[in-house]
């Protein structure tokens, strides 16, 4: 362990702690923290630093529990737009909660936020072109053509969004956010680094380290009852074949939910979200929608066999009444009902949603026999075992933007940079300690037992009451870099020592694998009129028209010469744009030797 120096060093932090006291109310700073691999290991502060830090402390900087400074402002307010439909509500007490009020406290700053009840896209419009724009913004940034990303980059280009290419490196605990391995390497070149950008960065992705990744947990899952009164192991389903045979014979059995309901087979969460997951044995191992094919060209994969197949093989789950027809049009509301009745015995997308509705319901305590359980995982085409792949840090990210009438970008930056400290992290998601959160033998933060008690439940109450006080009530909005697990051992609160068994056991099945290299689609915005091209070419809306056409055609004929016509429209529309496109992608494969797809 490293020690602490000088006695003279401990007298000035002391009186540094003593004259800082009134600021945070509880105790922030254990004896001892956890380091990154578990170690515990005592804080060191560097003696000269820490001198001119206690010097300098005059009532215009604070210092957290690992030596930082941070300026304190006068009582800075500052709004936040969260352009999320569905986000959790906020504190009703936004200035005055007791977290709000002990950063206040720390350094004079305040953020209060707002929710949008509205399409994400045109609330960004629509603030953009009013000019009526609040201090920071939370939104999404997929990438590429997205339609938040192509606002945001629009708005960028015309001044409305601030340049923070030299302020965020002043802020050690959000530089990070632009490094390689939390963004990727695509990330940096086509989304961050634009070259009509000139040199300026307008966006903070909020990103997290690659052990914070496997919180995916994508796959398929069965209610627990429907195996075991089949006699079939879950775990033994590979294929899309044995799938089928499986959901068949769960369809034929005559299962009923907690209510006595006739069941349906399989469902999926809002408008059909992560339905894929049925079909994943359809296939390559990869992670775009290109491939290489036997001639060393570039193919799309929805002009493909193995696309066509797929969209057929849903056509008939449907018509075998094993999919739910109202998957592709229902909300998670709905879905949360069918999947916390156990009203469907098959659903997929994050093994999260589906342990969270069974909470919510107290199916999950309630009927422990049905809880719903691992399929699979399936395994890719060629056989190869289902692993969740991310790349070399994100691709696309939700991220934080500062608008150009942000009315204090130093007072902004200096708000994120102390909320994502581990002093704030701390603050702000566990609270006070003593009061909601202890520490560990490895000088971590925990929930009480009390309040475990009262999340395991009731966990909606419990997190409502705790945002009351401004607990948690910052996590998603403000956290810029994910590092719950290597600070503290747990993603987030009650996730730890508290992690559901099941969620904890299936990222063992399917754990997530770093997939190296470049992505072959980021060479495709370097087409001749890209951007009209994909308005059509990758249109989600046209695809969707005709994919839920060929689901619902009467006969599997009629399905096919639906999807045909689909592929067909891609290859012939605008004059054969499409094959001109596939050839600059063959071209730009020979550019460099790193492309991954």
């Amino acid at each position: 362990m490293r020690k602490k120096r000088v006695t003279a060093l401990l007298t000035a932090c002391a009186l540094m702690v003593g004259a800082l006291a009134g600021c945070g109310g509880n105790s922030t700073a254990p004896a001892e923290s956890s380091s990154a691999g578990g170690e515990t290991q005592k804080q060191e502060v560097n003696a000269e630093n820490a001198d001119a830090a206690a010097a300098e402390d005059d009532g215009e900087y604070y210092v957290d529990m690992d030596g930082t400074r941070y300026k304190k402002f006068d009582d800075v307010r500052l709004t936040m737009l969260i352009c999320w439909v569905g986000k959790d509500p906020v504190a009703s007490d936004q200035y005055g909660n007791e977290v709000a009020t002990a950063i206040r406290d720390r350094i004079g700053v305040t953020v209060e936020k707002e929710n949008v009840t509205m399409n994400e896209a045109e609330k960004l419009n629509m603030m953009f072109a009013s000019g009526d724009m609040p201090d920071i913004v939370d939104c999404a940034y997929w990438g590429g053509t997205s339609s938040e990303t192509t606002i945001v980059n629009k708005a960028a280009r015309e001044g409305r969004v601030t340049d923070i290419s030299d302020l965020v490196p002043q802020y050690e605990n959000l530089a990070d956010a632009w490094k390689l391995g939390y963004v990727s390497q695509r990330f940096i070149e086509t989304e961050l680094d634009q070259p009509d950008f000139n040199g300026a960065r307008y966006i903070l992705p909020k990103v997290a380290s690659l052990n914070e990744q496997e919180l995916g947990a994508y796959g398929v899952f069965v209610r627990g009852d429907v195996p075991e009164a089949l006699g079939i192991d879950p775990t033994t389903i590979k294929t899309t074949d044995q799938l089928w045979d499986f959901m068949v014979k769960a369809r034929d059995y005559g299962f009923t939910d907690v209510n006595g309901n006739d069941c349906i087979v399989a469902t999926a969460w809002h408008n059909g979200n992560k339905i894929t997951e049925f079909t994943q044995n359809f296939y390559e191992k990869g992670r775009s929608n290109y491939f290489l094919d036997e001639n060393g060209k570039i193919g799309y994969r929805t002009l493909s066999d193995d696309w066509l197949n797929e969209q057929l093989f849903f056509w008939k789950m449907i018509h075998e009444n094993v999919l739910d027809k109202e998957c592709f049009t229902t909300s998670d509301e709905r879905a949360n009902e069918k999947v916390g009745n156990g009203t469907a015995l098959f659903t997929c997308g994050r093994y999260h949603a589906t342990i969270d509705a069974t909470k919510s319901s107290g199916l999950y305590d309630a009927h422990p026999e049905l809880r719903y359980v691992p399929v699979g995982p399936l395994n890719y085409r060629d056989g190869e075992p289902l692993t969740e792949l991310v790349s070399e840090g994100t691709d696309s990210t939700p991220i934080i933007l500062f608008p150009s009438t942000c009315s204090n970008i130093e007072a902004a930056l200096t708000y994120l940079n102390y909320v994502n400290s581990r002093e704030g992290r701390i603050l702000t998601r566990y609270g006070f300690e003593g009061d909601t959160f202890e520490y560990n033998e490895d000088g971590q933060p925990r929930m009480t037992e009390e309040w475990v008690s009262r999340y395991q439940n009731n966990q909606q109450a419990t997190r409502d009451e705790l945002r009351e006080r401004g607990i948690n009530d910052l996590f998603d909005q403000c956290t810029v870099i994910g590092k719950g697990k290597e600070l503290f051992g747990e993603s987030e609160p009650f996730m730890g020592d508290n992690m559901d068994p099941y969620l904890k056991s299936y990222w063992e099945m399917r754990p997530f694998e770093v997939w190296p290299g470049y992505p072959i689609d980021a060479a495709a915005s370097g087409f001749e009129n890209y951007q009209e091209f994909a308005q059509w070419a990758f249109d989600g809306s046209t695809a969707g028209e005709y994919t839920q056409r060929a689901y619902f055609a009467d006969s599997e004929e009629e399905a096919r010469e639906i999807l045909e016509e689909y592929q067909n429209y891609l290859m012939t529309n605008d004059n054969g744009k499409m094959q001109e496109f596939l050839d600059y992608m063959t071209e730009q494969y020979g550019t460099r030797d790193d492309w991954a797809f």
